[in-house]
């Protein structure tokens, strides 16, 4: 069953995000540096595309290893601002990869946002247990995916999670 963003509404049950992630200052000259993790080639490309567009973005980039970009992350070779985070890879999930990355000091409260083709309601549910910023579904349609990066982008630049 495809469940659109409307119909999950699990965001609006409690308060979002968890306090650790207080927002940041506006500010215009912001530039995100982000890191992605996904399996998924195409999906990788199309997203890397919107990212490296995108003004406030000043780096983009992308692995389909997760325990690779751990290490990265924890030896503090990676410094991302922002994560995007797919859910369903082979060898470490996205809840791992999250519950792990959490543990490294370094980057324990950079925001994660799980962006996944899951819209599975208990996914939603234990990817807000799991302290992730934001919880997106991925759309079939190129523009629909740049309007919700840019969304994700914009969120990030001033620290506000919401829905």
């Amino acid at each position: 069953m495809i469940m659109n963003e409307t119909q999950v509404s699990v965001w609006d049950r409690q308060p979002w995000p968890s306090p650790e992630f207080a927002p940041r200052p506006p500010s215009r000259s912001w530039s995100l540096n982000v890191l992605l993790v996904d399996d998924d080639v195409a999906d990788t490309c199309l997203i890397l595309n919107v990212l490296k567009r995108h003004p406030q973005v000043s780096a983009a980039h992308a692995t389909d290893a997760p325990e690779f970009a751990l290490r990265q992350l924890e030896f503090g070779r990676l410094r991302p601002d922002l994560v995007l985070l797919d859910i369903h890879m082979p060898k470490v999930d996205g809840f791992t990869f999250l519950s792990q990355m959490r543990e490294i000091d370094s980057v324990a409260t950079v925001p994660v946002v799980f962006l996944t083709t899951s819209c599975l309601s208990s996914d939603v549910l234990r990817a807000r247990g799991a302290s992730a910023s934001s919880y997106v579904i991925k759309p079939e349609g190129y523009f629909e995916l740049q309007s919700r990066l840019n969304a994700v982008v914009r969120q990030a630049a001033t620290g506000r999670w919401s829905r």
